[in-house]
């Protein structure tokens, strides 16, 4: 088997992996499809030392480009014991290759993102070859604009194993290669499947990719499962790793001097998409006002919060009453006091890229920040490491 690493060297794609969170099979089944891409889990290898090799490897491969080979070396023990050899080795093909093509697809759409003024279409290239799926084979070729919701649905990797990529385009190559733009989304229409060696008519299918894949890589947002949950609802999973893992200090170390004064306030309005401090964008729904107090008071704050964070938090979540998991973001915001208000503590939750709720305490005493300290938990997400 052959795979070609040479492109994952990117900084983006490595970054993507460093900060996947490890989770148990059961946890990481529990998940969306979206949150999948934000997680890391294996059927049939638990949360622990063997999880953490296989993860550490394929980092590995994304860093430096270790071949499958290789890869396969350093695991061998683990796979083994699981008999994923011989026939069954298909498991580890499907492990190594899914999470790699994810990885640089993910990179790979910051940089197509970043240069969109220059090239602003998307080409799908399905390789085209006897091993291509017949409903890949379908979208090879096609082109929209970067932005068009189709690559929502079918921007790689759209199946395990699947090789499929995307082509950047100027417009003068769309001219010169006589390439139409399409407008029109294809997603869920009946196509002609053609036998891939005699190119005879074998059936009609739906253009859907495979199962769990119908989601862009590189858009996803950082999420969960179901419809919105109230701020108490789901609790931090146990075994998740705290301030000190990263070398952050204790709340009640923190020189209340160098902290940031409070915002003003902001009358609530309708909703509205603000960037946070990572680039991420969160919705702020329309009549905060019930949600935060008497006269929308916290508004500012939330917004600050947003914004110029202390930190936010990445912490994986369960609903013991349902069993529900989901990845939710924890903004920890901390301000001084001064002549017009006291310091304060503020824990702000985004689920889904949508404001769940937030504990605002008008008061820098050591009760407040005790209870902000327990919020402080998961993968740092910023300020980064």
């Amino acid at each position: 088997m052959t795979v070609s690493l040479e492109p994952l060297t990117m900084q983006a794609a490595a970054d993507f992996w460093r900060d996947k969170i490890k989770l148990g099979p059961a946890e990481f089944a529990a998940l969306s499809d979206e949150a999948k891409i934000r997680a890391f889990g294996i059927s049939g290898i638990a949360k622990g030392d063997e999880l953490t090799t296989v993860f550490n490897s394929l980092q590995a491969a994304i860093e430096k480009g270790i071949s499958y080979s290789e890869f396969k070396k350093e695991c061998a023990e683990i796979f083994a014991r699981r008999g994923w050899t011989g026939k069954r080795e298909w498991r580890v093909q499907n492990i190594f290759r899914t999470n790699i093509q994810t990885a640089y697809n993910s990179g790979r759409y910051q940089s197509q993102k970043a240069n969109a003024d220059v090239f602003p279409f998307l080409q799908y290239n399905a390789v085209n070859d006897r091993r291509t799926r017949p409903i890949h084979a379908a979208m090879n070729g096609k082109v929209f604009p970067i932005g068009h919701q189709f690559w929502d649905t079918w921007y790689p990797p759209n199946g395990y194993r699947c090789r499929c990529s995307t082509l950047s385009l100027t417009e003068g190559q769309v001219k010169r290669l006589v390439l139409t733009v399409e407008t029109f989304d294809p997603t869920d229409s009946p196509v002609e499947i053609a036998d891939p060696v005699t190119g005879a008519k074998m059936t009609v299918q739906q253009l859907l990719p495979d199962p769990g894949f119908a989601h862009h890589p590189g858009k996803v947002i950082w999420g969960g499962i179901g419809e919105k949950e109230t701020f108490a609802t789901f609790k931090p999973m146990a075994g998740l790793a705290g301030p000190e893992d990263f070398g952050r200090k204790p709340l009640n170390r923190i020189k209340t001097k160098s902290l940031p004064e409070q915002a003003d306030l902001q009358q609530p309005g309708r909703e509205q998409v603000v960037k946070d401090a990572i680039g991420e964008p969160v919705i702020i729904p329309e009549g905060l006002e019930q949600q935060t107090g008497k006269d929308g008071e916290a508004i500012g704050t939330i917004h600050q919060t947003l914004t110029q964070p202390f930190e936010i938090w990445l912490t994986p979540q369960q609903d013991d009453a349902t069993g529900k998991i989901r990845l939710a973001k924890r903004y920890l915001s901390l301000w001084q006091a001064t002549e017009k208000a006291p310091g304060g503590v503020a824990v702000l939750e985004v689920v889904n890229g949508k404001y769940n709720g937030a504990v605002v305490l008008e008061t820098y005493a050591q009760e407040s920040l005790n209870l902000a300290e327990k919020e402080r938990l998961g993968l740092l997400l910023f300020p980064k490491r």
